[in-house]
């Protein structure tokens, strides 16, 4: 086991040293996709999920799915709120010191649309996918000053934001901000440390990401509809992240990696609530 406190040199190496695959006429990026898997509302989700990455995703070099038999930090308390971001957390950097190339999270509760090969290919440090709610999303004491929220659901590391990633796992076991959610303490990474954010288009302007310039690396904040939680249409989006319990439960959910999206029951908290006359979500 790799000491994370106590990363080897060699493993800090520049964007340049990733490995990279052919594909067609594109050099792209290869990487190994994570996942976590705790629990009965996520088991059978497997090979649902299984099979949707290996039909969408050429670039992927290794899938990896953290159960149970990967908690390796001692002194986790199990009632605090996201204990299991510090478990994901740990194995994924673990896994990029050892392979010095891009690691990839992406939740169970989340479907690949397309290939997510081009969002790793991004020329950023870290890309992660952004939180509904806009200005008010959690934790709302930093989306209102930021203007926007971070989901860690989808999130992409390459081995040049190592030392980042170090310093926010540090404070997160430590629970600097009260809990140990990797969402929290980076947007209170955001508002307590210098930066810039800029705006990039992406897939000839489909899309607008946010670059935050901080702490010597850059992370892309991809567009909302990029990695789109709780979606109501299809708008050519690369993933979509779906609140399990807001359409019903597990059964429910695998139905949305085989039927079109709108066929099938509303994924917004105004489904789960039966209110559908007066969903704002459909209106948008």
């Amino acid at each position: 086991m790799i000491d994370l406190a106590k990363p080897n040199p060699s493993a800090m190496i520049s964007p340049k040293a990733h490995i990279y695959k052919i594909i067609g006429n594109f050099c792209v990026m290869s990487y190994t996709l994570t996942s976590l898997c705790i629990g009965k509302k996520y088991t059978p989700i497997v090979n649902h999920w299984l099979k949707r990455i290996q039909s969408t995703c050429p670039t992927v070099d290794k899938i990896q799915i953290w159960t149970e038999a990967d908690i390796k930090i001692q002194n986790i308390k199990y009632n605090e709120y996201a204990w299991w971001d510090l478990i994901r957390l740990y194995n994924n950097l673990e896994l990029l010191i050892k392979t010095k190339k891009p690691v990839v999270h992406c939740d169970m509760d989340i479907i690949v649309e397309k290939d997510i090969g081009p969002l790793v290919n991004l020329p950023y440090d870290i890309i992660i996918s952004t939180e509904i709610g806009g200005a008010n999303a959690f934790p709302k004491e930093c989306s209102e000053k930021l203007g926007f929220g971070v989901c860690s659901g989808f999130y992409a590391i390459k081995p040049s934001a190592i030392s980042f990633l170090l310093e926010l796992f540090k404070i997160m076991e430590e629970r600097k901000y009260n809990n140990y959610s990797d969402q929290v303490n980076m947007m209170n990474i955001f508002i307590n440390t210098p930066h810039t954010i800029t705006t990039e288009l992406m897939d000839n302007g489909k899309f607008i990401n946010r670059i935050i310039s901080i702490k010597g690396i850059k992370i892309c904040v991809l567009d909302f509809n990029a990695v789109i939680r709780d979606p109501i249409y299809s708008k050519g989006q690369y993933a979509n992240h779906i609140n399990i319990d807001n359409v019903g439960g597990t059964n429910n959910f695998i139905r949305y990696f085989y039927e079109p999206l709108e066929s099938l029951p509303l994924t917004c908290r105004c489904g789960k609530l039966g209110d559908t006359n007066k969903c704002s979500h459909i209106r948008m």
